[in-house]
C-alpha cells in the first residue's frame, strides 16, 4: 500500500478564535451535541497503534483544528508516550502541528523542541491585515499573541513555517506582506487563498477571485525572484520540483489527491478536511482498519480529481495543475465546475513564471550532472 499521512482533529471544530474565513467551524453541524469535543485516550491509542503497524518509511501525524492546542499539553504528552510505546526501534515518526499561536508559552515550546514537532503558525501579515479577519471569540485583536508565539519559537529553536491566508485584506499587498515576513526572519512561507461561499451560494466578501489570486502570485514571484534573501515559498518550491521532474508535494497541484486520511475526534474518518460531511464519511477507525478505510478513500474519492474536462486535457499547463483542488471545482459560485475556480489565475501565474522555472531547473540539472 502506498504510504499515507494522518490529518488529525483532536478537538474537531473547537477553537479559541473566530476567524471570519474559517470553513471548519461548519463541522459543528456534524457533531451538534458536543460543545467542546476532544479525542479520548482509547481512540487516540488505537489510532496511533494501528497507524504505526502499517510500517511506512515515515509515519506522519498532522495535528490540526479547530485549534489543536486547545486539547492541552498533557494530551500531546500522551501522543508522544503512545508513539514511543507502539513504535519500533528505528521507525521514523514525525509530528506536525498547525496552530494559531494563542496558547503557546515556554512550556509548549520546550515540548515542541524536545520532540521535534514541525509547527505551522497562522499569520496573515502585519497587525492591520491579520486583525481584519482573525480575532478572538470576543472580537479582540490577537496579533501580538501570535507574534509572541513566533518569538518563542525562534528563541527556542522550534522549526516552524508561516501559513498566510490570502483574503481581501492582503490580496493587493504582496510586497508589504512578504517584506513583513522577512523583516521578522520568517523564511518558510505558505500562501493559500480564501474561498468560501455566503449563505446565498455566492463568493463570500473576504474571498479572492481568480484574477486577483493570479495577480497576487505574479506580484509575489516578481518580488521574491529579485530578493537576495529569498524565503522558501511552498508553491514556488512545488512548481520548481515539477520542472525538475520530481513530485510537487503540494496536493492542490498534484495529479491525484494527496494521500491523507482525516481523523475526527471520535475516530470518524474522512478523505480531507474540506470534505468533512456525512456523504463523504469513510467509516470509523474503532470499527475498521486503516487499510479498509484507505481502500474506500481510493475507490470513492480518488477518481474525482482524475475526472478532467476536455479543456483541462487540452491545456498546456495540465501537468502543473491537473484541474486544481476538488473543493475549488465544486465551489458553488464557480462558473466552470469542471475545473478549479482559480483556473485563469493559475494560467496567468504559470505563463508569467514559465521561463524562469524552466531555466532554473536546467541550471540545477546541469550542476548535478
Amino acid at each position: 500500500m502506498q504510504p499515507f499521512q494522518l490529518l488529525i482533529k483532536p478537538v474537531s471544530f473547537d477553537c479559541n478564535l473566530r476567524c471570519k474565513y474559517c470553513f471548519y467551524l461548519e463541522v459543528e453541524s456534524q457533531y451538534p451535541n458536543k460543545a467542546h469535543p476532544k479525542m479520548n485516550f482509547e481512540t487516540l491509542e488505537k489510532m496511533i497503534s494501528d497507524y504505526l503497524k502499517m510500517r511506512f518509511p515515515e509515519s506522519i501525524f498532522g495535528w490540526q483544528g479547530g485549534e489543536p492546542t486547545v486539547a492541552g499539553l498533557d494530551f500531546f504528552r500522551k501522543v508522544v508516550f503512545l508513539q514511543q510505546k507502539h513504535g519500533r526501534n528505528g521507525q521514523v515518526i514525525g509530528n506536525a502541528l498547525q496552530t494559531n499561536g494563542i496558547l503557546i508559552n515556554q512550556e509548549w515550546v520546550e515540548f515542541l523542541n524536545k520532540y521535534k514537532f514541525l509547527v505551522g503558525l497562522s499569520l496573515d501579515g502585519p497587525k492591520d491585515i491579520h486583525d481584519r479577519y482573525r480575532r478572538s471569540i470576543g472580537g479582540k485583536s490577537v496579533w501580538k499573541k501570535v507574534m509572541n508565539a513566533a518569538e518563542l519559537f525562534q528563541k527556542n529553536s522550534v522549526e516552524f513555517n508561516i501559513l498566510c491566508v490570502i483574503s481581501k485584506a492582503n490580496i493587493n499587498r504582496a510586497r508589504k506582506v512578504y517584506q513583513f515576513f522577512l523583516e521578522h526572519n520568517f523564511k518558510h512561507l505558505q500562501f493559500i487563498p480564501a474561498l468560501e461561499a455566503n449563505l446565498s451560494g455566492k463568493k463570500a466578501s473576504f474571498s479572492v477571485n481568480t484574477n486577483q489570486y493570479g495577480k497576487f502570485l505574479c506580484d509575489l514571484f516578481d518580488i521574491w525572484v529579485k530578493d537576495p534573501n529569498q524565503a522558501s515559498i511552498r508553491i514556488f518550491n512545488s512548481i520548481l520540483a515539477h520542472y525538475l521532474g520530481r513530485p510537487q508535494g503540494f496536493c492542490t497541484l498534484e495529479k491525484t489527491c494527496a494521500n491523507y486520511l482525516l481523523i475526527e475526534h471520535n475516530g470518524d474518518v474522512y478523505p480531507c478536511d474540506f470534505f468533512v460531511k456525512k456523504e463523504y464519511k469513510l467509516g470509523n477507525l474503532m470499527k475498521e482498519t486503516f487499510s479498509e478505510l484507505k481502500h474506500k478513500r481510493d475507490n470513492k474519492f480518488l477518481q474525482y480529481k482524475l475526472n478532467l474536462s476536455d479543456d483541462c486535457l487540452n491545456c498546456g499547463w495540465l501537468e502543473l495543475c491537473y484541474g486544481g483542488c476538488i473543493k475549488d471545482r465544486i465551489f458553488p459560485d464557480n462558473p466552470h465546475p469542471d475545473r478549479t475556480y482559480y483556473c485563469e489565475g493559475y494560467k496567468r501565474f504559470f505563463s508569467h513564471t514559465h521561463e524562469w522555472f524552466k531555466n532554473q531547473a536546467e541550471r540545477i540539472k546541469a550542476y548535478h550532472r
